[in-house]
């Protein structure tokens, strides 16, 4: 009979707290936003061509020193004194720069000392379909 007091006390308890614990839909582009606000070190830079599903060896920039960017509040991107309007779509999937031309990044992953975006162009030369990826890996 003890036993059976704990075992409802345990459950109820699990219970608790996994109704306290319910997901809450959040805003992703809000959060993006937010979460990009600031100073982020621009570490490596990878650039690869794969051609008909084929990959060359991939081009790695270690930036020594690091080259700093900035997200600033009311969403401008800064780097080297170039400064570029962004929005982040309303998934909080991407980003999308005012450059010239326009450029759409993917954010791959966003965690809490680093992130990492993905621009990828193809284009169809003859027969080749020829890929063009860089990847940006910000750290704080």
């Amino acid at each position: 009979m003890r036993k059976l007091k704990f075992v409802l006390i345990g459950l109820l308890t699990i219970v608790a707290i996994g109704y306290s614990c319910k997901k809450e839909p959040v805003d992703s582009k809000l959060f993006v936003e937010r979460y990009l606000t600031g100073k982020w070190p621009l570490r490596a830079e990878i650039k690869s061509t794969i051609t008909n599903n084929i990959s060359s060896p991939r081009d790695t920039t270690t930036f020594t020193p690091i080259d700093t960017t900035t997200f600033t509040s009311d969403l401008k991107f800064i780097r080297r004194a170039a400064a570029v309007d962004f929005t982040v779509d309303a998934t909080g999937e991407n980003i999308k720069f005012s450059s010239t031309p326009d450029s759409t990044w993917h954010i791959e992953y966003l965690r809490t000392g680093y992130f990492k975006l993905v621009y990828t162009r193809k284009e169809t030369v003859g027969n080749n379909v020829i890929s063009h990826v860089i990847e940006r890996d910000f750290r704080k």
